[in-house]
């Protein structure tokens, strides 16, 4: 049997899905969940599923952190994205990390059909007038201040949690703010969110 998830709060669009890949072979056991707290616990339960189509914008879910989750479970390989939000960065972002493809649900209903065909076969299925674009990666160190800057912390009490001099810290700041082409650090914050690098689950 091959286990295939669905992450969709919007209820047509599920069954609709659901119903093309039951169409397609008589041994998938398709799962549905509606917000990202759901598809997480589905992730953990199981490492099995063959694939996995997941709409960025669910409940739950900021930016691309529901993305970056199924990717740190190594299972980026055998999912995509199907969503409404024709963001250029966040596809490229999701090619760069081996997804399966970034299907947008204003498709025509063949071009649809076409590249859940070519996901489910295992063929990459993304838009290449995207491909100049760069994606946007930050260390792991980054990250983590990044999230500290998120909870409000200053310099000084990011330098004193991390046992960092605070210019270190100011010189990861000034890093992270390049990387994200952002104009300050609330900017950064902002970005970090839709980027998925800052995430309100675990």
């Amino acid at each position: 049997m091959k286990h295939i998830l669905i992450v969709e709060d919007h209820p047509f669009v599920a069954q609709a899905t659901r119903s093309l890949f039951l169409a397609m072979a008589d041994d998938h056991v398709v799962e549905v969940c509606k917000n990202a707290d759901e598809a997480v616990a589905q992730l953990r339960d199981r490492n099995d599923w063959f694939r996995i189509l997941l709409d960025v914008n669910v409940p739950g879910a900021h930016g691309l952190s529901l993305v970056r989750h199924v990717h740190e479970s190594g299972l980026a390989s055998r999912a995509a994205i199907i969503t409404a939000s024709d963001h250029a960065q966040w596809r490229v972002d999701v090619e760069s990390m081996g997804f399966l493809g970034y299907v947008l649900k204003t498709a025509t209903v063949e071009e649809f059909n076409c590249a859940l065909a070519k996901i489910m076969m295992g063929r990459p299925c993304f838009e290449k007038s995207q491909q100049h674009m760069q994606p946007s990666h930050l260390t792991r160190r980054q990250v983590e201040i990044l999230g500290l800057l998120h909870e409000g912390l200053s310099t000084k009490h990011i330098a004193r949690e991390l046992n960092l001099s605070p210019g270190t810290v100011d010189n990861h700041i000034s890093n992270l703010i390049s990387a994200l082409c952002a104009n300050d650090r609330t900017h950064a914050v902002v970005l970090g969110m839709q980027y998925g690098y800052i995430r309100q689950y675990t």
